[in-house]
């Protein structure tokens, strides 16, 4: 019995896999996974675009300096010198701009030509008339002293009518007749010139102090046509550069109103303009000082130091966007001169030359145009429209090379699914939010889903609300 038992063999069960629970296990991994990975990472909001308005903050009307690109430059020589540009004008490189005489036998006999030979246009006597008309209706009998520099503008005005051809006339005679040599002088750089010099050339935002608004205390030095000029000293200065700030005094409540604000409305009662301005604030020892930036009307105050200006106190009305959607990108900065159309279509864009079979073509490219002022467009990057490329000037043998960029403000819009960038324009600033320009072409509209925080994402990433 027991010798039976011993030849009994355990029949093994054959290993069943059961395919539906590997697939079902694989599964609640996978989602499990996706629910660990979607609990730790930074949630993506999405955030619904409102109509918003800004709140009303008191306007301020003072007066500020003008900080500007100053180049000085000094006399070669010691002697009398003249001017042959009116000041407050462009000049070249190259352009005649000044001579120096020795002993003023050349001023006197120039004074003579003006006096006898020189003949003012209707054109000349329309624009003296404008300068008076304009002096007439600003002037302030409290600041006498600006008649003194209008007569020198005047001067500045004849002198330039003179013909250049004179002045060699002039000086062969001089010469012929033992007198001393001129230096005539060109401009060395380009710019706008002027003949005076304050002291503030060179100075910048950061050296501002309270007492450089005491108008008592200024002291600006005309230098006349004329006048007598040593070697080395300062004969005139060329500003560079249409970028330009005015610096004016802040209040402790005016600097608290306005501490959030990156743009403001402003105007010049003397000019009759207005525009709108960059500003922040600095602190310099304790004192407040607001910047406004500009890239404007630089020529029409260049020969001013103390500006009135006015910050308008208006309510902004737009659409509301949080500032932590908003996000910047590069755009081509692109003179409006070279905006077209193309063919039978509305679609504006740019001549841009390729070279085909060795010969230089035109063809017109559809760009998109977000912003634009009286000078610059700035046009969305794309392949058909990249830096280095040359665009042609309509009815011009003008070309232009893409090269320069400017960082414009937008936001992550996802109406798609994905992200797209698009452009806006800001008015103002309330309390965390932006008011920002409504209805513009390829801007915001209301009711338009945008990415709450635009630093998660990126431009064409897929969303999943």
């Amino acid at each position: 019995m027991r010798t039976k038992n011993k030849r009994i063999v355990r029949y093994k069960k054959p290993l069943n896999i059961n395919i539906g629970m590997i697939i079902l296990t694989l599964v609640f991994l996978y989602l499990g996974i996706n629910c660990i990975i979607y609990l730790s990472r930074d949630k993506i909001s999405i955030y619904e675009v409102t109509k918003g308005q800004s709140e009303e903050i008191a306007g301020i009307a003072t007066t500020g300096i003008a900080l500007r690109t100053e180049n000085v430059t000094n006399a070669p020589a010691s002697g009398y010198i003249n001017y042959y540009i009116k000041e407050g004008t462009k000049v070249s490189v190259g352009n005649t701009l000044y001579t120096i005489d020795e002993n003023g036998d050349f001023s006197e006999r120039l004074e003579n030509a003006a006096e006898n030979d020189s003949m003012l246009t209707n054109e000349n006597l329309s624009e003296i008339k404008t300068d008076i008309s304009k002096f007439v209706s600003s002037y302030d009998s409290k600041k006498f002293d600006e008649v003194y520099d209008f007569k020198y503008n005047l001067d500045a005005t004849l002198l330039e009518n003179i013909n250049l051809n004179n002045l060699s006339t002039i000086n062969e005679s001089i010469t012929a007749n033992g007198g001393a040599a001129l230096s005539l002088n060109k401009a060395d750089r380009s710019g706008i010139v002027e003949f005076y010099i304050d002291g503030y050339e060179g100075l910048t935002n950061d050296k501002i102090t309270d007492d450089l608004f005491d108008e008592k205390a200024y002291n600006k030095n005309p230098i006349k046509s004329g006048s007598s000029v040593e070697s080395g000293k300062p004969i005139y200065k060329t500003i560079d550069n249409e970028e330009w700030e005015i610096v004016i005094p802040l209040t402790k409540k005016q600097a608290e109103d306005y501490k959030d604000t990156t743009v403001v409305d402003i105007s010049f009662p003397s000019e009759g303009i207005k525009t709108s301005a960059y500003f922040s604030i600095i602190d310099n020892n304790g004192s407040k000082y607001g910047i406004i930036g500009l890239r404007r009307y630089m020529i029409q105050f260049a020969g001013d130091r103390f500006i009135n200006i006015k910050i308008d106190s208006d309510t902004k009305e737009g659409l509301k966007v949080p500032k932590t959607a908003i996000v910047k990108k590069d755009y081509y900065e692109i003179p409006i001169d070279y905006i077209t159309n193309g063919g039978d279509t509305s679609d504006e864009g740019f001549m841009k030359e390729e070279i085909v079979n060795n010969e230089t073509k035109s063809v017109f490219v559809a760009a998109s145009i977000v912003s634009r002022n009286d000078t610059i467009c700035y046009v969305e990057t794309s392949d058909k429209l990249q830096k280095g490329d040359v665009i042609a000037k309509p009815n011009s043998t003008d070309r232009y090379q893409i090269d320069k960029t400017e960082k414009l403000a937008g936001v992550y819009n996802v109406n798609t699914g994905y992200t797209t960038f698009r452009y806006v324009k800001i008015l103002s600033e309330k309390n965390g939010y932006y008011i920002v320009e409504s209805g513009s072409k390829y801007g915001l509209q209301v009711y338009d889903q945008i990415v709450l925080n635009a630093s998660l994402v990126k431009e064409n990433q897929v969303i999943f609300k």
